[in-house]
């Protein structure tokens, strides 16, 4: 336990010094530029680092995934291989895990974040299965989602809620904390409300869509 704190202490120790010489060197360089009469300090900088350790959590990201230029990965989240998180899309672990498996793609502007507990036996991390599509802008919060699902444009899905495997949500589509959306169906609504079975070609289809690999120009 000791040795936890120790390294804790440590790492937020380490991470304040490397911030102070990092601002340190943009004022030498921005004194240096006036100096020699240089414009480029007048430059807007942007200071965005698309993977984000927060003290001691480290994003755990394996190399086939590609995360965005403007994406935000930050704190304790695992990505598995061949996934994609797109353009502006927010990944905020800072208090409790987040997991993504593998061949899953987060659509542009989707939010994924995490409460700091949730009733005993209930997970507060968000945790995202394998071959699994999140559509653009959707939010998910402290939530689990099966592997073959797919989360429609906007949709929302709220704590403690789960998604089972080969499910889809529809647009817009509001999922209220706790609530089970069994395998194999599709719903949509706000709140969300059964509309059918999913068909097994339909099933088929999404499988083989999740797992085409998508690149994104850097």
């Amino acid at each position: 336990m000791a040795l936890r704190v120790f390294q804790g202490v440590w790492t937020r120790t380490i991470y304040s010094v490397g911030r102070i010489f990092r601002e340190a060197g943009l004022y030498l360089d921005k004194a240096g530029s006036v100096r020699t009469k240089d414009i480029a300090y007048l430059e807007p900088l942007s200071r965005h680092r698309n993977i984000m350790p927060l003290y001691d959590s480290i994003p755990a990201i394996v190399s086939t995934s590609v995360v965005a230029p403007n994406a935000s990965v930050i704190g304790e989240v695992f990505i598995g291989g061949n996934s994609t998180i797109s353009y502006g899309a927010i990944l905020r672990a800072d208090q409790n895990p987040i997991r993504i498996g593998y061949n899953t793609t987060i659509g542009e502007n989707a939010i994924l974040y995490t409460t700091a507990q949730l009733p005993t036996g209930v997970p507060s991390s968000v945790n995202v299965g394998n071959n699994v599509t999140i559509e653009h802008g959707v939010t998910l919060y402290s939530c689990t989602i099966d592997d073959d699902v797919i989360v429609g444009f906007k949709s929302i899905i709220l704590e403690g809620a789960k998604l089972e495997r080969g499910c889809v949500i529809g647009p817009n589509t509001l999922v209220p904390p706790g609530r089970l959306i069994p395998a194999g169906q599709y719903w949509e609504g706000s709140p969300a409300q059964y509309v059918r079975d999913v068909k097994e070609e339909e099933l088929a289809g999404l499988r083989e869509s999740a797992t085409s690999p998508l690149a994104l120009p850097q």
